[in-house]
């Protein structure tokens, strides 16, 4: 069952048939319109008829160039846990996509969760889970969300979830997370495809993660590295990949991933990276008997919920698998007996130089 829509496709570049080339024949104008407006937009920054807004810490992003799952939600927390390891403390600040929430509202003080997946979104409800003692804002404004962060928690850094097209703040360390099977997306600029900008915003990263998940050796065998040295000059790289940390059971039971070997599973997930999540699964040993895809961000109806049981009844799995962020969209729902959840961390090749970067940039703010 993939419920991810035509038009979706064609924007990702996964449909490549006659109507692709026409959505993209009535898109490109709108597309120049877009790369127009946001040249002229960044120029006011660069001129300094704009000035960015800076907060009273650091500030380290986390974002991408395309939509869709690069891996930069566990990217937020490696982060934040290197920032904690380093006897400092942090703060996550989201926009909360998905949420109906507009003004700054504090998701998790660092003890519990304070708010909702409808009012703040699911990535920050699934980070305030698996980042306990680290605060978690939204705002769509997150100049005032920073600064309500600063106020109530005092934190020696903001770790800024999807920041790196928030222009009006300053950041201290900005760090892209980009595929290796695909790190331009689609190659073309939105409406027309999946980039947010044009490669060359590349340019303003200080790091660039490099996720070989679905590529591995990319980076090492000098092809994607050599392309994003050029564009990213000044920018660091490291490999990167999704690792599989524990599964949770029925009642957040802790289980060793070795259980998954030889188990009959369904797995369902609406996150931007469905692929990787699957084939995760398959690399623990896990038969997975049918994959049900949903678009990202989707709010579970209890008639999917029903699908997601019939279809595991109709192949007698041992288990229904689901992602982190997909299991807050089902809080209030129908109960899935049998649901486990698998846990996600990002490995970073050289992470201590990775570590030393984010040290000096707390460094330079005591």
């Amino acid at each position: 069952m993939a419920k991810i829509g035509y038009i979706e496709q064609v924007i990702l570049g996964e449909e490549k048939g006659f109507f692709s080339w026409v959505f993209r024949g009535l898109t490109w104008p709108f597309s120049i319109l877009y790369r127009v407006g946001l040249g002229i937009y960044l120029w006011l920054y660069d001129s300094g008829l704009r000035k960015k807004h800076r907060l009273a810490v650091p500030v380290i992003s986390i974002g991408n160039i395309t939509f869709g799952g690069t891996g930069k939600t566990p990217a937020v927390e490696k982060i934040c846990r290197m920032i904690t390891d380093l006897g400092k403390s942090a703060v996550v600040l989201s926009r909360g996509h998905g949420g109906k929430a507009s003004g700054p509202v504090v998701v998790s003080d660092g003890r519990q969760v304070l708010s909702s997946v409808d009012e703040c979104g699911d990535e920050p409800v699934a980070l305030a889970q698996s980042l306990p003692g680290v605060p978690i804002v939204v705002a769509k404004d997150r100049r005032a969300g920073g600064k309500l962060a600063c106020e109530r928690f005092h934190p020696s850094a903001i770790v800024l979830d999807d920041g790196f097209q928030y222009w009006q703040l300053h950041r201290d360390l900005d760090i892209v997370v980009v595929d290796a099977s695909r790190p331009f997306g689609s190659g073309y600029v939105m409406p027309m495809g999946d980039l947010r900008e044009p490669i060359r915003g590349l340019r303003r990263a200080h790091v660039v993660l490099v996720n070989v998940t679905a590529a591995e050796g990319c980076l090492t065998d000098g092809r994607v590295g050599r392309v994003l040295s050029t564009i990213a000059p000044k920018a660091e790289l490291f490999a990167c990949r999704r690792k599989p940390r524990r599964l949770l059971g029925p009642h957040s039971s802790a289980i060793d991933l070795e259980w998954l070997r030889g188990r009959r599973v369904v797995g369902f997930c609406g996150i931007g990276s469905p692929t990787s999540f699957f084939s995760t699964l398959a690399s623990l040993g896990a038969v997975v008997c049918e994959s049900i895809v949903f678009p990202d961000h989707h709010v579970y109806s209890e008639a999917d919920i029903k699908y997601i049981v019939s279809r595991s009844a109709a192949h007698a799995v041992d288990a229904i698998i689901t992602t982190c962020k997909d299991v807050v969209r089902l809080e209030g729902k129908s109960a899935i007996s049998n649901l486990y959840v698998l846990e996600i961390e990002l490995e970073i090749d050289g992470e201590d130089r990775l570590e030393r970067l984010v040290k000096d940039v707390l460094d330079r703010a005591s």
